[in-house]
């Protein structure tokens, strides 16, 4: 391993920062070369402006930004792009910027703005130049891979959302496969909701609970007591997101005495479907546990009559853009939208055979956990690039370069 320490350099005796130069939009080609602004890619051009591949760093605006290029390109006047002073691989630059904080670095009090003699001022180390494709071929290596997993992640939430409308609409056939409208158009039949399958029913939301627990216009002072500082946790709106629950966020915790004043209507059991109906409006959750949970702020809890519908396919169908776009329709309100519990009962659902609706359950459970699977993956691939990018950057891990490499 190299154990030569790295020599010390401010920015400024490295690379300069480089004016970009004005290109209105609407004299701009459309095709060609890339133009980059301060938060990146603005457009095309048919000329350049530098010769790539290069650096530009967000001068206003979206100050401190750093964007790549492969090509040649023009930076427009909200920008600077690098030029080097001395040998460097652009690559390793490329990376090193990324740990300076620039985005720190507004000099204005208006409009954000970055000035150049002040980022001229930070000290880095620098490797030698072999030592330095070495780390910037590491972290191209695995920002390839995250980037290749997020494209991944796309995919199947396209896909996934492709799925559900397909077995919301067509529904699964007792040989396990989806039901086809077009040669066999006896198996559908016209509903409120459009062609569905002949088995199944269009109902309320209503007519498939046995009941709702409701508390948006309580507050424990209301009963005058507090939260009690237990360890019940309390589900508001800002707490069920869609298809999960988050603890994570600010949450108040119930004590014993507040929940036995305040679930008064029931308890909430594992699997019953959560739902906010305003500020956010028409997020879908199920109770992910047997742990006790108090309902709180701007959400209800639905208590399902389980001869009718399977809560994991009544929270796909809530979930559906179907269901979701008569929502926001159904919805009252002009700063925070939201629906009345009254309207809602009174929105129409395809309701399958019970079988049939844990068949397509199982279906979207099978895709969640392909999709959950990629995003954990891309989340350990992000903090191992984070990792990386401090260890090899500020070389408390070193590396060589390959062997016979003559960079």
């Amino acid at each position: 391993m190299p154990n030569a320490p790295w020599e010390p350099a401010p920015l400024g005796s490295l690379v300069s920062f480089e004016y970009g130069k004005g290109l209105p939009a609407e004299i701009r080609t459309n095709q060609g070369y890339p133009v980059l602004g301060s938060s990146g890619k603005v457009g095309k051009h048919s000329d350049f402006l530098v010769e790539g591949p290069g650096i530009v760093i967000g001068r206003k605006g979206t100050v401190g930004s750093i964007t790549w290029v492969d090509t040649n390109f023009w930076p427009i006047d909200t920008t600077y792009y690098i030029e080097s002073k001395q040998p460097l691989d652009i690559r390793w630059l490329y990376w090193k910027l990324h740990t300076l904080g620039l985005d720190r670095l507004d000099s204005s009090t208006g409009v954000p703005g970055l000035n150049r003699n002040d980022a001229y001022g930070f000290s880095v180390e620098i490797p030698e130049q072999k030592e330095q494709h070495r780390i910037a071929e590491i972290l191209d290596t695995i920002d390839d891979a995250i980037q290749k997993t997020e494209q991944l992640i796309a995919k199947l939430k396209q896909i996934k959302q492709g799925l559900l409308h397909d077995l919301l609409t067509r529904g699964i056939n007792e040989n396990g496969q989806l039901r086809d409208h077009i040669t066999q158009p006896e198996q559908f039949k016209d509903s409120v909701l459009g062609r569905v399958p002949a088995s199944w029913n269009t109902l309320d939301v209503g007519d498939v609970l046995e009941g709702v627990i409701d508390f948006r216009g309580r507050t424990p002072k209301k009963i005058g007591m507090d939260w009690g500082g237990g360890n019940i946790p309390a589900l508001s709106a800002n707490n069920v997101e869609m298809g999960q629950i988050n603890l994570s966020k600010e949450t108040y915790y119930g004590s014993e005495k507040l929940y036995s004043k305040w679930m008064t209507s029931g308890d909430a059991a594992c699997g019953d479907v959560v739902m906010t109906l305003e500020a956010p409006l028409g997020n879908i959750a199920q109770i992910p546990d047997d742990r006790r949970y108090i309902l709180s702020q701007r959400t209800i809890l639905l208590k399902t009559r389980s001869d009718l519908v399977d809560n994991d396919f009544l929270r796909y169908q809530l979930m559906s853009d179907q269901f979701q776009r008569t929502l926001v329709r159904e919805s009252t309100g002009t700063t925070a939208t939201g629906i009345q519990r009254a309207r809602l009962v009174r929105m129409a659902i395809n309701v399958p055979p019970v079988k049939e609706q844990r068949m397509i359950a199982d279906r979207m459970q099978a895709a969640d956990e392909k999709l959950g699977r990629e995003e954990k993956f891309a989340a350990k691939l992000n903090a191992l690039k984070k990792g990386l990018m401090h260890d090899l950057l500020t070389g408390t891990v070193r590396v060589q370069a390959r062997e016979g490499e003559g960079k």
